[in-house]
């Protein structure tokens, strides 16, 4: 009997204790998840409905700061994002923080190791994910089944709306880099958790037709909201859409299509990266006045506590003096840091020459040499050992190339890949069948994109248009 009254008695307590759910608020929250990828700014819109009409309790409002600020990244209004992320990582919930890392990662900035009050299993299973992605970048060939397997099954029991832009982030690299249906069950597993969202089904088909899998690719293309694409307000859901008709077409051989859609990638392209490069600078500027106002603040904080103890004895003094040259260093280094982002902000003055002239002649007589070869076709040159290979340091071969050259490093080679293929595309007509994928591998680009985009810059054309104009005087 006793026993019956004391489980009564918990029954009751909890009634009175438990949060009663509204299940409208509840709706809503659902609606804007929902709308948030294909329509982030119905969804935004739905959050000011809510915001409006219903008072929200902690935690409501910490979901609903999340979205509103995944609804902003998904807008490519970064600059209002990185406001509302604009803390120390300590100050933010784990959702939000787990957001940032992924806005920085997209604009660029890849931090350390998250530093957080309490780091839950959203917060590890980012990092689980972010790890894994560093991994498979330094060394693409790694088998990382395993590690993927571990990753998949987590995925099924975690938060799918926070993991979503880390696990999209590895799913596109894995999209990109594995050609032969490696980790396609991996792939497989995380579109069937992400039923609804048509980015990672966008991931999926360029996945096929890298693997050269057209046919699928095309049925699931042929299954996508077409209309719905071309106007999201997700830019860069729209921008891996037109990617993907590119490579469709580019398969199928749909010179139209194709040109079109690249028309279409290209326009957007620049205004995503126009809005990064904004973005960028905003975010530097968060950071140094982040920095002055902690900075501000410590002075302050230590002024009371000299104007505090400014009546005590000679001993009080010396203390306040050591104290006082502290704080000047603080404000000499905060002026250093200052200064530091200021100069990567602006243009770097030329410096002057400090090589030789004889050795400057004879660097030039190796480089022409070397551009006789096909080494600059090779994946893994770089600065460092084609300084090596030519028995220079690196400071004299790029003082050299940039004034000899009127280009750096990586531009010379590009160019010399162009003119490479170029020659072959005139020389020899079979290259003129060859797809655009392999000229890219033969002259050495690590990806289709890369070279279509230098070839662009190089000739004034695309590799496609150029074939064709070859095709075309030879008629």
């Amino acid at each position: 009997m006793k026993k019956l009254f004391f489980l009564i008695l918990i029954f009751c307590i909890s009634l009175v204790f438990s949060k009663t759910v509204d299940p409208e608020k509840k709706q809503l929250f659902q609606k804007a998840g929902y709308e948030m990828v294909l329509t982030p700014d119905k969804a935004s819109e739905v959050l000011d409905y809510l915001e409006k009409n219903f008072k929200l309790d902690h935690e409501e409002q910490e979901k609903l700061d999340y979205l509103r600020t995944k609804s902003l990244f998904f807008q490519n209004n970064l600059t209002d994002a990185l406001k509302r992320i604009s803390d120390r990582d300590e100050k933010l919930p784990s959702d939000i923080l787990i957001l940032k890392k992924s806005i920085l990662y997209y604009l660029g900035f890849q931090g350390g190791a998250v530093v957080h009050k309490q780091r839950d299993n959203d917060i590890l299973f980012s990092e689980q994910i972010v790890n894994l992605l560093s991994k498979l970048k330094q060394n693409p060939s790694k088998n990382v089944k395993q590690d993927l397997i571990a990753v998949s099954e987590k995925a099924k029991s975690g938060n799918l709306t926070i993991a979503r832009e880390n696990l999209m982030y590895l799913s596109d690299f894995i999209a990109d880099k594995d050609n032969n249906l490696l980790y396609d069950s991996f792939l497989k597993a995380i579109v069937d958790l992400y039923k609804n969202d048509i980015q990672f089904q966008i991931i999926y088909a360029k996945y096929l037709l890298n693997n050269n899998k057209p046919e699928l690719a095309e049925k699931l293309i042929s299954d996508f909201p077409a209309d719905s694409l071309e106007q999201t307000t997700n830019l860069n859901l729209k921008y891996a859409y037109y990617q993907l008709l590119i490579k469709l077409y580019a398969v199928k051989k749909s010179a139209e299509q194709y040109m079109a859609a690249v028309n279409k990638k290209d326009l957007l392209l620049k205004t995503l990266n126009e809005t990064r490069f904004s973005a960028k600078n905003k975010w530097f500027n968060i950071v140094e006045e982040n920095f002055k106002n902690e900075q501000q603040a410590l002075v302050n904080s230590r002024k009371k506590i000299l104007f505090s103890i400014i009546g005590i004895g000679l001993l009080a003094i010396i203390l306040l003096a050591i104290r006082f040259f502290q704080i000047r260093l603080q404000v000499k280094e905060y002026q250093n840091f200052i200064t530091k982002i200021s100069l990567l902000k602006e243009k770097k003055a030329p410096q002057p020459q400090v090589i030789s002239e004889k050795t400057e002649n004879i660097l030039l007589k190796k480089l022409e040499d070397f551009e006789k070869t096909e080494d600059f076709i090779r994946s893994d040159i770089s600065l460092q050992n084609l300084a090596k290979n030519l028995e220079t340091n690196t400071k004299y071969l790029s003082e050299t190339i940039n004034t000899h050259k009127q280009k750096n490093f990586n531009a010379y080679i590009n160019e010399l890949r162009i003119k490479y293929i170029v020659s072959k595309l005139k020389d020899k007509p079979v290259y003129r069948s060859y797809k655009i994928k392999y000229l890219a591998e033969e002259s050495g680009f690590s990806t289709h994109s890369a070279f279509a985009a230098v070839f662009k810059s190089v000739m004034g054309m695309s590799p496609a248009n150029y074939i064709q104009l070859l095709k075309q005087k030879e008629e």
